[in-house]
């Protein structure tokens, strides 16, 4: 898999994918890392970059663009409410972190890790 995530790395910079695969690609193992993060989600901190406000807030302001085409499209599946509680940019970086993940993992669900 790691193999298959470099790869996929070349092919995303400067985005989410390349955020996503760089946590992903500090572990030994992963799958590892997607597993825990989708069971678990960010609010679990195993994301080192995203902990802090100031990170969380940091990565919105990069990603403001993907963020809102990934809000925009969860809220159309009726994924996602815009009636949120909590720190915007924080929920949203984690949100849009999540899915991506869960993009990556789905490519990769039915091959051999």
């Amino acid at each position: 898999m790691k193999k298959q995530l470099q790869k996929l790395l070349e092919e995303n910079k400067g985005n989410i994918t390349e955020a996503v695969i760089n946590e992903a690609l500090d572990y030994d193992i992963p799958k590892d890392f997607f597993t825990d993060l989708l069971q678990n989600g960010c609010q679990s901190w195993m994301v080192w970059s995203l902990i802090y406000y100031i990170d969380t807030h940091k990565f919105y302001d990069k990603h403001y663009e993907e963020i809102e085409d990934i809000r925009y499209e969860l809220q159309e599946q009726w994924i996602v409410t815009t009636n949120i509680q909590s720190d915007i940019k924080n929920y949203y970086a984690w949100l849009s972190f999540e899915h991506i993940a869960y993009e990556i993992y789905n490519q990769f669900e039915n091959k051999d890790f």
